[in-house]
């Protein structure tokens, strides 16, 4: 019966000198250890090896684990976690090998099986480097000489390739500070007293488990890459190699378009569409049972992830380019990637990817799925409801029958009762009850109040009570309110609160308006490029009445902008309850 899963504790001369041939998968990452990683790994050695010399000690070194696809007649192992380090210590074993003649054939052995020329045999090398930078690697890296012209060398290098230049520079220059006597203890320290622990599986998804448990640096394995090993698997066995490396190059591209964050993200989106459902499981597991283009694995690539990259591209980056309508359309993209969750992102994309050729319904779509995400922002829905929400909206996006007229998504329109609850939340006290929603809200506000001829970046800002949260005594706050429950009920809502950029919101503090307005407009120029901001400076006093008006002025801008008119009514009692609150 077959092994599921070994661990041994193997010193590093086992590990080179014949047990294992260490292949780098396709799926795996480049290379991206920096020399702040690879000096600390030096360090760590030529101390632990100074340590041992000096107590005369004899005890292993740890160096870590590493997790192999592996099966037990053949030294070939697929490396699913240990790749940066691995490639790190080949680096260390050709240096000191370049600085080390009398010793060249002993670390040689570390680095590649000599093949016997009279038998017809080429070198096995120790470790096989990911494809597209193998016989750099080899090349530079494995072959005698070959990381003295790296180093030398003034090429153009990039990602994977200009970390192994950079890193073999570093242990050039921090083996060469040693001493002729420090070097030949570090090789043998290296070779005879550290180890790693070797855990090998002879299944991919059995050996992910295990670094999943095992490793949170995340330079390695992820979900998308488990998926990327089956999917291009697939592919070699329907279509053979050459269709499965022309599809790997295309993933790759996807992926470095897009970056590896977003493309993590991207898959967890298409799992969305397909599931309509909280995630319950892995992401590895739920997409290759919701998706249903995975069994046909050059579909999925082709139909699902390729046209989906494109579309979530422009919808997270807010820049569709079309003929019409994409400065509407990216202006209401920018306001829904304000939100702090990305439930919206499936029926976006859905959306998008049968309608982007008409611009006008983009454009009526994403402004009513701003009115629909801030909805559920500012009323605090849970996460369940949201994403039952977005799952009936995609629900009735993908009929081949819908052809992208609204009046067809029940689920984007909002009902009375709705309406009233999105104009109580955003007329009550954003600051304490909102902390997710109020900056979101307020920079909404802000863009709704300008001319838009401006382009804000809304970096470092803050939000300022006007009314400060703890007036002092005998300041004119407490004058021009004096209820105590009447300035609490004004201090935390929209009519008394602005934007400004972090640097001046501590200064302002608890001074007086007339002080704070100093402090608001001082510097280069004396306006603020906040509109909301700006509109302070124009008052002489700031009181009740004052903020009354300005409070009910606020509401309608948001009221307008997102067709609230229904809840007029309910709107104008609760105004008129809040005036008679504060005449007392």
């Amino acid at each position: 019966m077959a092994k599921t899963l070994e661990a041994h504790d193997k010193l590093i001369r086992e590990i080179f000198e014949g047990s294992y041939q260490f292949e780098i998968p396709d799926y795996q990452r480049p290379y991206a250890w920096t020399t702040e990683q690879a000096e600390e790994l030096f360090n760590d050695l030529v101390s632990a090896m100074q340590d041992a010399r000096t107590s005369g000690a004899s005890s292993q070194y740890f160096l870590g684990s590493i997790v192999l696809i592996k099966n037990d007649r053949e030294p070939k192992s697929s490396v699913v976690d240990g790749q940066q380090r691995l490639s790190t210590l080949t680096m260390l074993f050709s240096v000191l090998r370049a600085m080390m003649p009398d010793a060249a054939d002993d670390i040689t052995d570390f680095l590649y099986k000599k093949g016997k020329i009279s038998l017809g045999e080429t070198n096995e090398y120790r470790l096989i480097a990911r494809e597209e930078d193998a016989d750099f690697f080899r090349t530079y890296i494995q072959e005698p000489g070959g990381i003295t012209r790296l180093v030398a060398s003034t090429d153009k290098l990039e990602d994977s390739r200009l970390r192994f230049r950079e890193n073999a520079t570093l242990m050039l220059e921090k083996a060469g500070a040693l001493s002729i006597s420090d070097r030949e203890a570090l090789w043998k320290f290296l070779a005879n007293d550290c180890s790693l622990v070797v855990i090998s599986t002879p299944d991919l998804e059995a050996a992910y488990r295990i670094f999943s448990v095992l490793n949170n640096r995340g330079l390695d394995l992820a979900p998308i890459d488990i998926i990327k090993a089956a999917v291009l698997g697939s592919i070699r066995t329907i279509a053979g190699d050459a269709k499965s490396r022309v599809y790997a190059k295309e993933w790759s591209r996807i992926e470095s378009a897009l970056g590896r964050d977003a493309f993590g993200d991207l898959f967890v989106h298409i799992r969305t569409i397909y599931a309509k459902q909280k995630q319950r499981a892995t992401l590895v597991k739920e997409f290759q049972d919701y998706v249903t283009e995975y069994k046909m694995p050059i579909d999925l690539v082709d139909k699902v992830i390729k046209p989906y990259a494109e579309v979530w591209d422009f919808v997270r980056e807010a820049d569709f380019e079309a003929t019409e309508h994409a400065e509407t359309i990216n202006d209401y993209l920018s306001w829904l990637n304000r939100v702090d969750f990305k439930d919206w992102v499936p029926p976006a994309l859905v959306y998008f990817k049968r309608f982007r050729q008409q611009p006008q319904l983009l454009a009526d779509f994403f402004k009513s799925l701003e009115r629909l995400t801030y909805f559920l922002l500012v009323t605090k829905v849970g996460i369940n409801e949201r994403i039952e929400t977005y799952a009936d909206l995609t629900k009735e996006i993908e009929p081949d029958a819908f052809d992208g007229e609204l009046a067809a998504l029940n689920t984007l329109n909002l009902t009375d009762k709705q309406k009233r609850e999105f104009v109580a939340a955003i007329d009550g006290d954003i600051y304490r009850r909102l902390p997710k929603a109020r900056m979101a809200l307020m920079l909404r506000l802000e863009a709704l109040v300008s001319d838009g001829s401006k382009k804000q970046a809304f970096e470092h800002l803050s939000l300022e009570h006007v009314l400060p949260q703890t007036p002092p005594a005998a300041s004119d706050w407490i004058k021009w309110f004096p209820d105590e429950d009447e300035r609490d009920s004004w201090t935390h809502r929209l009519a008394n609160l602005v934007p400004l950029h972090a640097r001046k919101n501590p200064a302002a503090s608890n001074y007086d308006f007339a002080t704070k307005k100093n402090v608001y407009f001082k510097g280069k120029g004396t306006a603020s490029p906040f509109i909301l901001t700006q509109e302070v400076r124009s008052e002489d006093s700031w009181m009740p009445a004052m903020l009354i008006d300005r409070q009910k002025r606020l509401v309608g801008v948001l009221e307008k902008h997102w067709v609230l008119d229904a809840a007029g009514a309910d709107s104008d009692s609760l105004q008129a309850a809040v005036t008679a609150s504060a005449q007392g």
